[in-house]
């Protein structure tokens, strides 16, 4: 864990200030990347703003994650924080492999413009391509939603922990 920043920003504490950006955008991200499957004209020009996307939200995840140590080693916490804890874990996992799925979208996407022939007489490998970058963008898709729903699962942990509900 690294001190100061996921401490306090600004004299209040970083955890609940860091988890709102994954909060909102996450889900967001996610409800992008599962239209952008039905219109290959949107596939073409988001699968690498969406793997950019992906790497910011995983950072955010990590700020989240560590603020939220931050919190527990400072004895700063109600109740039973532990599933709160291990879902969040769980959620930084899920979404580096969302990252992973996504920066592979991305790279073959970015591949697939540099070595696009000229006439579209070329035959069937770019097709070929397109298959992988829509497999690549279909297994980010699930991935960023899995993420999304482990991402509520953990913020309901947590508040459950604070609230007692």
């Amino acid at each position: 864990m690294i001190a100061g920043v996921f401490d306090e920003f600004f004299g209040v504490p970083t955890h609940p200030l860091a988890v709102h950006a994954p909060v909102v955008l996450i889900p967001l991200i996610a409800v992008a990347s599962v239209l952008v499957l039905f219109r290959p004209s949107w596939r073409q020009r988001t699968t690498i703003p969406l793997a950019v996307l992906a790497f910011v939200m995983v950072a955010m995840l990590f700020v989240a994650k560590e603020s939220g140590e931050s919190v527990k080693a400072a004895q700063n916490v109600f109740g039973d924080i532990d599933r709160h804890e291990d879902l969040g874990n769980q959620t930084f996992i899920i979404g580096i492999v969302w990252l992973v799925l996504a920066l592979a979208a991305g790279v073959a996407a970015l591949l697939d413009r540099r070595s696009a022939p000229a006439s579209l007489s070329a035959g069937a490998a770019p097709a070929q391509r397109g298959n992988v970058i829509l497999v690549l963008n279909v297994l980010a898709a699930v991935a960023a939603v899995v993420t999304t729903i482990w991402l509520i699962r953990t913020g309901h942990a947590g508040a459950e922990s604070r609230w007692k509900f």
